[in-house]
């Protein structure tokens, strides 16, 4: 069992953005404490695999903890400052990943209204197509 004063190592990955963004991995691998806050982790897991800016500055993201089609956590978008959390923000990274493989995963929603994107995970409503802005 992990102690919440230890450090948890995780992958972090996330999609392309275009087609000469795919010519090479976006894996990386960063250690936090177990006792982080959901915002530390993202703050954390962003600086380990870094977002692309999307021309436009409307690049909206969906955060995935247990890797791609995870379990949704946060919405990410280029014109905020900070994420938004769909679970628990006093959720710390130990419980988070208590029940999942320890990855995340940043989903590329394209330019969908971050708003929207987050309104429908927080009520686990549809998701608004990707490619509508």
């Amino acid at each position: 069992m992990t102690s919440l004063a230890e450090s948890m190592v995780l992958t972090v990955d996330r999609d392309s953005v275009c087609a000469g963004d795919d010519c090479a991995s976006h894996v990386c691998a960063f250690s936090v404490p177990s006792a982080a806050s959901l915002s530390e982790l993202i703050y954390q897991a962003k600086k380990a695999c870094e977002l692309p800016g999307i021309s436009g500055g409307k690049a909206t993201w969906i955060v995935e903890a247990g890797g791609y089609d995870g379990m949704p956590i946060a919405v990410v978008a280029q014109q905020w400052d900070e994420a938004r959390t769909v679970i628990p923000s006093s959720t710390t990274v130990a419980r988070l990943f208590a029940d999942l493989e320890k990855q995340l995963f940043f989903k590329y929603w394209c330019q969908a209204n971050p708003e929207t994107v987050f309104d429908a995970l927080v009520s686990n409503s549809p998701l608004p197509s990707r490619y509508a802005s």
